[in-house]
C-alpha cells in the first residue's frame, strides 16, 4: 500500500494542474458585456453623462428628462418616437428626450452610418428633421438614402462632409457604446429616467401615467 506521504506527493501536482487549467479558462472567457470594476474612488451609482452635443427633443428647460438609447434602423424606436413626439406636442415644456444613438444593426445597412448623419445634422441644428426622415426610411438607410435626406433637410454639404469624416463623430459614437455597455443596455430602445432604467411603456397613456402628465 502507498503511504500517506507518497499519496500526498502524487495528488498535489495533479490538483495544481487542474487549478491551472481552470484559471486559464477563466482568463480566456470574454462575456458579451464584461463588468467594469469600480475603483475605491468611483461612486457606486453610475450617473449617465450628458454632453452639449447630445441631441435634445423638446424644450431644454423641461423638468423631466428621458435619456433614450435608440437606433434609426429600429422599428420599435420609431414607434416610441411617434408616441413621445405626440406627447411633447400635447404637453409642451413638461419633458425632454436626450438622444443617445446606439447603432446596433448591420442589416440591411449598417445603422452606424445613420447615426453619423444624425450627429452631423444636430451640429447644424436639424436633428429633429433628420430623425423624422430617418425613421420613415428605417429599413432603407443606405448611403444614397442618407444623402437624399441630407439634401431634403438642406444640410450644408461642406460642413456635413467635414463632420462625417471627423474623429469627433466616431469618438462620440464609441463613447455612447461604452456608456451603454456600462449600463448593461441589451436592446433598443432603452429609456432612463432619474438615472434609472424603466420598463418601456407600451402606449401613449402608459407614458402619460409614468411621467405624471395626467391631471
Amino acid at each position: 500500500m502507498l503511504s500517506t506521504k507518497k499519496i500526498f506527493f502524487i495528488f498535489i501536482p495533479a490538483i495544481l494542474l487542474v487549478c491551472l487549467a481552470v484559471f486559464v479558462q477563466i482568463i480566456k472567457y470574454q462575456p458579451l458585456f464584461p463588468k467594469i470594476n469600480n475603483q475605491d474612488n468611483t461612486p457606486k451609482e453610475f450617473v449617465i453623462p450628458l454632453y452639449p452635443v447630445d441631441p435634445i427633443v423638446g424644450s431644454i428647460k423641461s423638468p423631466i428628462t428621458i435619456i433614450a438609447f435608440e437606433d434609426f434602423s429600429c422599428g420599435e424606436c420609431a414607434r416610441q418616437n411617434d408616441i413621445l413626439e405626440n406627447l411633447i406636442t400635447k404637453y409642451p415644456n413638461k419633458f425632454k428626450v436626450i438622444w443617445k444613438g446606439l447603432p446596433i444593426s448591420d442589416f440591411p445597412y449598417p445603422s452606424i452610418n445613420g447615426e453619423k448623419y444624425g450627429y452631423c445634422a444636430n451640429q447644424q441644428n436639424k436633428f429633429a428633421d433628420f430623425k423624422d426622415s430617418a425613421f420613415v426610411n428605417a429599413l432603407e438607410l443606405s448611403e444614397t438614402t442618407l444623402q437624399v435626406i441630407a439634401q431634403n433637410i438642406e444640410l450644408d454639404d461642406t460642413k456635413l462632409n467635414k463632420c462625417l469624416n471627423s474623429e469627433e463623430v466616431t469618438s462620440y459614437i464609441d463613447n455612447t457604446k461604452q456608456i451603454a455597455q456600462f449600463l448593461n443596455v441589451q436592446s433598443v430602445p432603452t429609456f432612463f429616467i432619474d438615472n434609472k432604467q424603466i420598463q418601456n411603456p407600451t402606449s401613449e397613456y402608459a407614458w402619460e401615467n409614468l411621467l405624471g402628465l395626467i391631471q
